[in-house]
């Protein structure tokens, strides 16, 4: 044995060099030769300068040493980060029961038993508007009748089903004289008495039932359809609004409009705004109420005219509706010039399918 201190030459048995005395330590205790290493190159390299990956060491099992491309862990990580939303998703279904159908706002979609979509799922929002009596507040509609051509679409489908269902209903017809519109000066005391003889208040009214089969007693009286109205420059103000689940209020505010035509029976079309959405109050029996006066010249100035509508959204089955009319009767008489507003008001309740 070589003495690796002095390089004396020792029996092989020697545990002890015989020149400097070294200890000889057996063969494994010997230390072992440190492992192969790779550092990233330093200073601008080729591979670098062209945008090649730069290696990376990672340690395995065993202490072998195996380097792995950059651009391939940041796809392994996303691939991971993909499996893991992927299987949150799976998990979210699974809970849901892995059939139920959503619409974008998160509403189930009605399905016949057939398993066809008949509506879609509806959504809602808030939205400010203004009542009749000018009031602003704030109401939660639907997203989808948020502009008066929807609206206009929604209650001409809801009225025309219910001319063509034809439910039993209960019928109210009564006015109002305001008196903060007459304008009769002196005659007064001559003039609304007069008037008054016309018209019916509604502690005087009748309520009249109507069984299934009486489609000529809806709106509107002289048409197989519930509403003829096409022109949305003719509503002043119109909103949806969501009172509970799947029952709303549509409210129609038509502009203004004199003397209005009277539709002839089983009209499809109309000229008028008023009358392709109202019944008018018998303007016969208004003439014939101001010809005691001797009149000249008489017009009716149709103006705030109001359809409000209740109704089940995904049945469309009506609910109530209510159809208010101010009538502004300007007159020329041999007494002068009258103003006088009739107040109009027709109810339609009680409506059983």
């Amino acid at each position: 044995m070589i003495c690796p201190n002095c390089k004396t030459v020792n029996s092989d048995s020697a545990r002890f060099c015989e020149k400097c005395g070294a200890e000889f330590l057996p063969e494994t205790q010997k230390p072992q030769s440190s492992p192969v290493t790779y550092a990233p190159p330093s200073g601008n390299t080729p591979s670098m300068m062209s945008g090649s990956p730069v290696p990376t060491k990672v340690q395995q099992n065993g202490n072998n040493n195996v380097t792995i491309n950059k651009t391939t862990l940041i796809i392994i990580i996303a691939v991971v980060a993909l499996l893991i939303v992927g299987l949150g998703v799976f998990a979210i279904v699974a809970m849901q029961g892995g059939n139920s159908s959503t619409d974008f706002f998160n509403q189930e979609i009605i399905t016949d038993a057939e398993g066809e979509k008949i509506k879609e799922g509806r959504g809602t929002t808030e939205m400010a508007v203004i009542d009749t009596d000018g009031t602003v507040r704030t109401i939660k509609t639907d997203r989808s009748l948020l502009t008066p051509d929807k609206i206009l679409e929604e209650y001409t489908l809801v009225m025309n089903k219910l001319k063509n269902d034809a439910p039993g209903f209960s019928f109210t017809r009564y006015q109002n004289l305001p008196t903060d519109y007459q304008n009769v000066g002196a005659a007064a005391t001559i003039v609304l008495p007069i008037i008054e003889k016309y018209v019916t208040s509604k502690t005087a009214s009748e309520t009249l039932a109507y069984p299934a089969g009486n489609s000529d007693k809806l709106p509107l009286p002289y048409s197989s359809y519930g509403c003829l109205l096409t022109d949305t420059a003719k509503i002043r103000n119109a909103y949806c609004e969501v009172l509970e689940k799947d029952v709303y209020k549509i409210v129609i505010t038509l502009t203004d409009e004199l003397n209005p035509q009277i539709n002839p029976a089983g009209a499809t079309t109309s000229t008028s705004a008023i009358t392709a959405m109202f019944d008018p109050y018998d303007a016969a029996t208004q003439i014939t109420a101001i010809s005691e006066l001797a009149f000249n010249k008489i017009d009716f100035n149709y103006t705030g005219c109001t359809a409000t509508l209740i109704y089940d959204c995904d049945t469309d089955k009506v609910q109530s509706i209510n159809m208010t009319m101010n009538i502004d009767i300007t007159a020329n008489t041999l007494i002068g010039k009258l103003q006088a507003r009739i107040v109009d008001i027709c109810e339609y309740t009680d409506i059983t399918y």
